[in-house]
């Protein structure tokens, strides 16, 4: 009678085969090696809130969202597509294009900030990064490099690579903080740190990857630049106005909380989507790069395959970060200022609801993926404008009728939950079936 297989063995069968079997040894290989850089950065948190003031993580707060909503742009999202072209030369084109433009527009930003950062900057209350103008531009460029590095190395499928960088980024960027406020540059010393933190890991991309890049030099010309850049124009003409979007409705919170309440509410806002995004990051981010590896690699022309491997990532998600987003949700007003010290408070209050919107932010990670590989920049465009009529309502509305911020990041949190699963539903109908299945 044959030995039947270990627990661990179908565990990890169950886990690593099926449909989705590459996607979560990617995800693994990923996770496991930047887990130690983010379980650092976690632990250090409590160190910094006793470093600096809720103000001070207002600020940082304000500048990550400016960042994050501008290092997208800069390439014209010619970047996503790195990962899907058959030959090293249509993609080395990709690159050279979003290089140019990446250092042609972060230059453009750099300008505009020096030239009127307060008045820009004063529109949302924060006229206090005025003076480091230059690191907002800086982390634009850094974060938009990074992003373009990690993406060629997900056409290799490069997870290893990628997941030493995240350590890289993680540890040095804790360490610059907590060194620098130590030494009470405030808030100096969280803006520096931030800048490293996304922008850690170019160096070992570059050399990790710079070989191919010299080896591919060769097919780059003006014709070919021109001929990448209209074959994927739908990225610039709808990837751009949707990421933007996009983005900024994940970010526009910071913006109207700090518009519509103090700073230090602001901050203790900043914490708790500090805190509970951190997880979030790590394996959305992991998971959306893998899935996206695999799925390229099957290509539009086995829609079965996809969807029955999208269908596979979002419940083995859901299975993943439904117990955690349950012990936030029930502990977190207790937890937090315990961990954090109890000037923060008001963060574990904030924590409890924005555990259950993120559990559907993390769970729909790999959903943009989708309309990336079946050419759905519209659709998706569609999507990121609901998202955020929805956030300028609801904070509208908290402005008008004064709501106290719990009121206003309680319902904040319920629609975006919602918006969310309806989102994962229209991405799995998006992908087509062959005709007879339709």
């Amino acid at each position: 009678m044959p030995d039947r297989p270990s627990i661990r063995h179908r565990l990890s069968r169950r886990i690593f085969g099926g449909a989705s079997g590459g996607v979560f040894r990617g995800m693994a290989t990923l996770a496991l090696g930047s887990g130690i850089g983010r379980v650092i950065g976690i632990v250090a948190i409590p160190v910094l809130t006793r470093l600096y003031t809720p103000e001070d993580f207002g600020v940082l707060a304000v500048f990550t969202a400016l960042v994050a909503i501008l290092a997208p742009l800069v390439t014209l999202r010619y970047v996503l597509a790195l990962p899907l072209p058959r030959q090293d030369g249509v993609a080395m084109n990709l690159l050279a294009l979003s290089t140019g433009l990446m250092l042609g527009l972060s230059a453009l930003v750099a300008f505009a900030l020096w030239l009127g950062g307060e008045a820009l900057l004063g529109l949302v209350s924060m006229q206090v990064l005025a003076p480091w103008w230059w690191l907002i531009a800086l982390g634009v460029l850094g974060t938009a490099t990074y992003e373009m590095l990690t993406l060629w190395a997900t056409r290799r499928r490069a997870y290893k690579v990628i997941a030493q960088t995240n350590v890289t980024q993680s540890l040095a960027g804790a360490a610059v903080k907590i060194g620098l406020g130590l030494l009470s540059v405030q808030p100096l010393g969280l803006l520096l740190g931030q800048v490293v933190a996304q922008a850690g890991g170019i160096g070992r991309l570059l050399r990790g990857f710079g070989a191919e890049f010299r080896a591919n030099w060769h097919h780059i010309s003006p014709a070919r630049l021109r001929k990448v850049a209209w074959k994927h124009r739908g990225f610039a003409i709808w990837r751009v106005p949707s990421q933007f979007l996009m983005v900024f409705s994940m970010q526009a919170p910071m913006f109207f909380m700090a518009a519509l309440y103090d700073a230090q509410t602001t901050g203790q806002f900043g914490l708790a989507m500090m805190a509970l995004s951190m997880p979030v990051a790590l394996l959305g981010r992991t998971t959306s790069q893998a899935f996206f590896a695999e799925a390229s690699v099957l290509g539009t022309r086995k829609p079965r395959e996809i969807r029955s491997m999208l269908i596979s990532v979002l419940l083995r998600l859901a299975v993943v970060s439904l117990i955690p987003a349950l012990g936030l949700c029930l502990f977190s007003q207790r937890v937090f200022p315990l961990f954090f010290g109890t000037d923060w408070l008001l963060a574990g209050v904030f924590a409890q609801a924005l555990s259950i919107y993120l559990f559907f932010q993390f769970i729909q990670t790999p959903v943009a993926h989708v309309f990336y590989l079946f050419n759905g920049q519209r659709q998706l465009l569609f999507l990121n404008v609901q998202r955020v009529i929805l956030i300028a309502a609801l904070f509208g509305a908290a402005g008008v009728f004064d709501w106290a911020s719990e009121r206003t990041v309680w319902l904040y949190a319920f629609v975006m939950s919602v918006h969310y699963a309806l989102s994962v539903a229209y991405a799995y109908r998006f992908i087509p079936l062959p005709a007879k299945e339709a």
